[in-house]
């Protein structure tokens, strides 16, 4: 007799699947979100994760998905070396299928897999259910242990922002070299930070898909190369979808956008409507300086003002002084949990006498 369940490695054929149940299993919150992965679930794959590796659960009696997980791998600086590491995402359970023994199987497979590495994963705070799952302490499920917050910015592109006090330029074919010596120098100096190849961009190499080296923006002082930070319109193949506001959002939405329209601020879309965001990514700075990421991001809002995008994105650890450099800017924010993910002890990498005191998340591969 064929077994109800069966846990496989998703395959490029499966793709239509692997989008009706990411439709079925929204992020819930005071704002309702949507991870949307159209026309391909793998082509928003293939930027978070260079070694794509999705599984998912079939239910053979229904002939469709139960849940699904991505937990590829992907090179970042740990303790200043680069290292490939899994990054656990996009774990969908249909409703029709959570409780019983499907998080157990899951998690089964997932210890399989695992073995003795660990991996990141990152969940939205407001998204409780998820977070006390984790939490529960069950058996099947990897220890996951704290390993910071990300905080996610967007901000409103139709706000006043003072020019750049910096030199401020988009990058071209000769840069290349110039790009990458910089960010072997610093990118090392924060944890997690994703290693990058300048020469894959502007190629067909799929973690770098829609990336053009003119959508980067170099910061210089007189001739030294003093900051980065790129501009990736994502849209194509990754969309955040608004679906619902509760509770008391939903009269602050009102009053949010009636404000934004007097004096300028993020509107927030419609309940079922698509966020138009562009994001900014990459971004490293000599010394850490909050100057020079201020210097950036009034660069790309200038630039972007009247154009189609409603809002830039930009994430970046909670304790980062980079924040400073977005002070005074009208914008919405969001709260994630960072963890490392195990079946063994605490990864070392959170205590390694070496290691950075700050990580760099990019919301553009989560």
């Amino acid at each position: 007799m064929t077994p109800r369940f069966n846990i496989r490695r998703a395959e490029q054929e499966d793709s239509e699947a692997l989008l009706t149940l990411i439709n079925d299993t929204p992020q819930q919150g005071s704002i309702s979100l949507n991870f949307e992965r159209n026309p391909n679930f793998f082509h928003a794959t293939q930027t978070t994760t260079s070694e794509p590796e999705v599984w998912l659960m079939e239910d053979n009696n229904e002939q469709r998905l139960a849940a699904s997980f991505s937990i590829g791998k992907r090179y970042v600086y740990v303790n200043g070396e680069k290292q490939l590491t899994r990054y656990g995402n996009d774990l969908r359970i249909h409703q029709d299928y959570k409780g019983g023994r499907i998080l157990f199987r899951l998690f089964k497979k997932y210890r399989e897999l695992m073995q003795d590495e660990w991996m990141q994963t990152v969940i939205l705070e407001e998204n409780k259910a998820s977070i006390d799952t984790v939490g529960s302490g069950r058996l099947s499920l990897p220890n996951y242990h704290e390993a910071g917050k990300l905080v996610t910015h967007m901000i409103a592109l139709n706000q006043k922002v003072k020019p750049a006090k910096h030199t401020i330029r988009q990058a071209n074919a000769s840069d290349v070299n110039l790009m990458q010596a910089f960010f072997d120098q610093h990118a090392k100096k924060k944890q997690f930070y994703p290693c990058y190849d300048f020469s894959k961009v502007d190629s067909d190499d799929p973690y770098y898909r829609n990336l053009n080296l003119n959508s980067y923006y170099l910061c210089f002082n007189d001739q030294e190369l003093i900051g980065v930070a790129g501009v990736w319109d994502q849209k194509g193949f990754k969309q955040t979808r608004f679906l619902s506001y509760s509770g008391n959002m939903k009269l602050l939405r009102h009053i949010n956008n009636f404000r934004s329209k007097l004096f300028g601020g993020l509107n927030l879309p419609a309940p079922g409507s698509l966020g138009n965001y562009i994001s900014m990514h990459s971004v490293l700075c000599k010394d850490n300086d909050p100057e020079l990421l201020k210097s950036l991001v009034a660069k790309v809002m200038l630039d972007y003002r009247n154009s189609d995008y409603d809002a830039l994105v930009l994430g970046l650890d909670q304790q980062d002084d980079l924040h400073q450099g977005l002070d005074n800017l009208k914008r919405h924010s969001l709260i994630s949990n960072h963890y490392l993910a195990s079946y063994g002890e605490q990864p070392d990498v959170l205590t390694h006498t070496s290691a950075p005191s700050l990580m760099y998340l990019e919301p553009c591969r989560l």
